[in-house]
């Protein structure tokens, strides 16, 4: 076998166990790109939530989040836990519109997601109301909100410090 066929059969095989995202995607897109990612998310307002569901008219939080930044070139895993080991983290006064907010509601580990669309809202999918609008800083979310990760970035753009990041969640819950 040539040692070309070779190296081109371990590059195949490497992208093929890397995670699902494009390698374009591993740094971010453009914050232009935000907005189609607030707009594609805004065209499934209204549709119902189920737990587990990949339909595109009944979903769960993971799922909805999943569709919005496939459609929009980026692929993210299914579940809320492993979204949230993509992007770089951001502090809560620093958000942008289509930063991923990360909760625990029935468990200590993320276990609900949604997108920042600016002005204190994110776009989700409620479990009892479906894909809503809701304020971040209503009760229940502020009580529950883990940590931000940004997945769309400016080039320019600094990383947070992780321990702010740390101390700002510890101080909101507490």
């Amino acid at each position: 076998m040539s040692r070309a066929l070779v190296t081109t059969a371990g590059m195949l095989f490497f992208v093929c166990i890397s995670p699902a995202m494009p390698e374009s995607s591993q740094e971010g897109l453009k914050v232009s790109n935000a907005d189609e990612m607030i707009l594609t998310a805004l065209s499934y307002i209204d549709r119902s939530y189920r737990f587990g569901s990949e339909s595109s008219w009944a979903m769960d939080c993971s799922a909805f989040v999943q569709r919005v930044f496939r459609i929009n070139g980026i692929n993210l895993p299914r579940s809320a836990r492993e979204q949230a080991n993509y992007g770089i983290p951001v502090k809560r006064d620093n958000l942008r519109a289509g930063d991923l907010l990360f909760f625990a509601t029935y468990s200590s580990y993320p276990s609900h997601v949604g997108i920042y669309i600016g002005d204190g809202k994110m776009i989700h999918a409620s479990t009892t109301q479906g894909i809503v609008i809701s304020r971040i800083d209503d009760p229940y979310w502020k009580k529950r909100f883990l940590f931000a990760k940004r997945i769309l970035r400016d080039e320019k753009e600094e990383k947070d410090d992780i321990k702010d990041i740390i101390l700002e969640s510890l101080r909101d819950r507490f």
